[in-house]
């Protein structure tokens, strides 16, 4: 029994792994280890995982939404998709937030061809078929007010990579112009070669931080007065 506990808590773990990032997946590790724990540890192959994560029917309809998110324009039309989002699967039911009671009225009208399409989308054979459509505005402001919160100006961020100079990136390209720079890589020797070529010339670009002279990001220095290294060792610690 404290076997099957442990495999259960391995599946979750890697289940976050995949989902949320290592470090949220350690932490949640270091939870399960204070309540469920066996010396002889059972560890499950990563295709198991995957194929138990997959098999749920809370994925598959988590997979299910997705999908109709991403081809959303192509089932309404681009300016319908502009005044529509579809923001979750009850139920059985497709719950879209509209930008206007004049657009729920009309979507109304069109909510069996619209189901039609979807159902097709998703296949004859899904068992998690939509059966209805419902509009509403309710959530069409908190919906464009959670997008203008995730929205992240790039180039304020701190670890902001900018663009390769015009003249720099010339001067690459005539150096490996003959070693056909537009063809990928072969090997991966190959593709870490170009990749650090690349970071080189962006080295070159940045800045030096005032404590270790090593080059830096500029929103680095302008958020803590040194690169990113130097502030984990002297302001986060």
């Amino acid at each position: 029994m404290q076997r099957d506990n442990f495999a259960e808590h391995t599946k979750l773990f890697w289940a976050k792994v995949l989902i949320l990032g290592l470090g949220d997946a350690q932490r949640y590790l270091i939870y399960s280890k204070s309540t469920v724990w066996s010396k002889t540890m059972s560890l499950t192959g990563l295709p198991n995982i995957l194929h138990d994560i997959q098999s749920r029917t809370s994925w598959q309809q988590r997979c299910q939404y997705l999908l109709i998110v991403e081809k959303w324009a192509d089932i309404v039309g681009e300016s319908v998709a502009k005044q529509t989002c579809p923001i979750g699967v009850y139920q059985k039911s497709l719950q879209v937030a509209v930008s206007s009671p004049v657009w729920s009225q009309a979507l109304a009208f069109e909510r069996v061809r619209l189901l039609a399409k979807i159902n097709q989308l998703l296949g004859s054979n899904n068992s998690f078929a939509i059966a209805d459509i419902h509009f509403s505005t309710a959530k069409w402001a908190t919906h464009q007010q959670t997008l203008q919160q995730n929205k992240v100006v790039t180039a304020e961020h701190p670890s902001y990579l900018p663009a390769i100079t015009t003249d720099a990136l010339k001067k690459y390209a005539q150096g490996y112009q003959q070693k056909q720079v537009t063809k990928p890589p072969e090997t991966a020797s190959e593709a870490f070669q170009r990749w650090q070529e690349v970071m080189k010339l962006r080295s070159k670009q940045m800045p030096k931080c005032p404590r270790c002279d090593r080059p830096a990001l500029i929103g680095e220095i302008s958020r803590w007065q040194m690169c990113r290294v130097c502030a984990i060792e002297h302001l986060f610690n």
